[in-house]
């Protein structure tokens, strides 16, 4: 068993960060880690050490995670990518490992080490290799490697022919069972080719994922505002995550907590003063309300298909083939929604359904077919029974129906229990 069946089998959805601190500094210290339990990350993530003095700090701040329940990435420089990409040889690269391993490797909390972030060019194959050989000398633990996000601009930049056989190369060679990679489109909120941008990443690894088998799909969202992304809110925040989730995402990684005075970045969780601001209260919220109402129980989850209805984005397909759903639409201010479907070990099923808009709000009515046992599912994975939709103008309606309302980016889960004793 390995860190991701951990998390599965503890019900822990991976949420984690991209740490540029200083160690010691905010963002590195055993206190942080208190902080990144109240914003509902559940794999810590230290800042860049290289063991000898580091190693008392690093060790107390995996206690910690240890303590509250969490797991945590630890950055060794003598064992990511840049080993190789520095000159050093694989010899090096498998001694820095064997030296983290002994300061780290017998810690509960430890989840993996760092590789690094989006290689690409003539970084790809260092990477990889490093990603592999990791796999190999530590087959419990999970890598973190991030990678870019698709499209035909990041096949040039890349300098690769295709970016399928780029996932298929970090299987292969890099051992992986995380395809994860960086994906800012939804927060840029500039109307339909971000949105579509953001899906279309999304489809091209859950694609691969299903393809390769036993592939987990993590995604980098933003809560800094930079570049062309505007001032955030909760409903951007919402909407990010359930979107993410819904596609079949099993894990978070968050872009930036800290913050430097850099180029036009603000409103970070904190701020260059090194200040709680109100995004960090905004994440807190959303993230640790998808923990206890949804990662729970996803974690645990088999991705199998979603339906995008109402709008369509990223090849996504637009129309129902469901043996549980009959039909899905939206009363009145009408807003695009994403049902899903999900197995979890034991072939039991489950759906979700989710607002795909950032400003919508309103009721949304799943049609079911016949008439299936249905438990939602609620806080650290409680079920109840939902309330059935009942329509005055057609007391007869042979279909069972659920009513669901729903904030901007919000998602409900369903056990669906079929009364059909065969599925046709």
């Amino acid at each position: 068993m390995d860190t991701l069946d951990q998390c599965a089998r503890d019900g822990r959805y991976p949420v984690t960060l991209h740490n540029y601190v200083g160690l010691g500094d905010n963002g590195g210290t055993v206190q942080t880690v208190d902080d990144w339990h109240e914003l509902g990350i559940t794999v810590g993530k230290t800042p860049a050490q290289s063991g000898g003095e580091a190693v008392p700090l690093v060790r107390a701040m995996l206690d910690r995670c240890a303590e509250l329940g969490m797991m945590c990435f630890v950055n060794d420089s003598r064992c990511a990518g840049h080993v190789m990409l520095g000159g050093g040889s694989e010899d090096d690269l498998r001694r820095g490992i064997e030296a983290a391993l002994k300061d780290y490797g017998d810690h509960p909390a430890l989840m993996g080490f760092e590789v690094g972030d989006e290689p690409a060019q003539q970084k790809i194959t260092a990477v990889f290799g490093t990603h592999g050989i990791q796999r190999e000398m530590a087959p419990h633990l999970t890598p973190f490697l991030s990678i870019g996000g698709y499209s035909a601009g990041a096949l040039e930049w890349m300098q690769i022919r295709s970016y399928g056989r780029y996932l298929e190369e970090l299987a292969e060679v890099g051992k992986s069972r995380v395809f994860f990679h960086n994906n800012y489109a939804l927060a840029a909120k500039d109307g339909e080719n971000h949105v579509d941008s953001f899906f279309l990443t999304l489809k091209m690894y859950a694609d691969k994922a299903r393809q390769l088998g036993d592939i987990w799909t993590w995604v980098t969202l933003c809560c800094v505002p930079h570049g062309y992304i505007p001032d955030l809110n909760c409903d951007d925040i919402r909407w990010q995550i359930n979107a993410a989730a819904a596609c079949g995402f099993k894990g978070i990684a968050w872009y930036l907590l800290y913050m430097s005075r850099f180029q036009n970045y603000r409103n970070a969780p904190y701020n260059i003063h090194g200040r709680k601001t109100d995004m960090y209260w905004i994440l807190s919220d959303q993230q640790r309300e998808f923990n206890h109402m949804h990662g729970s129980t996803l974690a645990k989850l088999t991705f199998k298909e979603a339906s995008f209805i109402g709008g369509a984005y990223g090849g996504w397909p637009s129309t129902l083939d469901s043996e549980l759903v009959k039909a899905a639409k939206v009363f009145e201010n009408e807003y695009p929604i994403i049902i899903s479907e999900f197995k979890d070990a034991d072939g039991r099923d489950y759906v979700s359904i989710v607002n795909n808009s950032g400003d919508k709000m309103g009721n949304a009515l799943i049609t079911w077919h016949g008439k299936p046992d249905l438990f939602q599912i609620g806080w650290d994975g409680d079920e109840y029974k939902p309330r059935v939709y009942f329509d005055d103008d057609w007391p007869e309606n042979p279909s069972l129906q659920t009513c669901v309302p729903l904030a901007p980016g919000q998602m409900e889960l369903f056990r669906v229990e079929s009364d059909a004793p065969e599925r046709l």
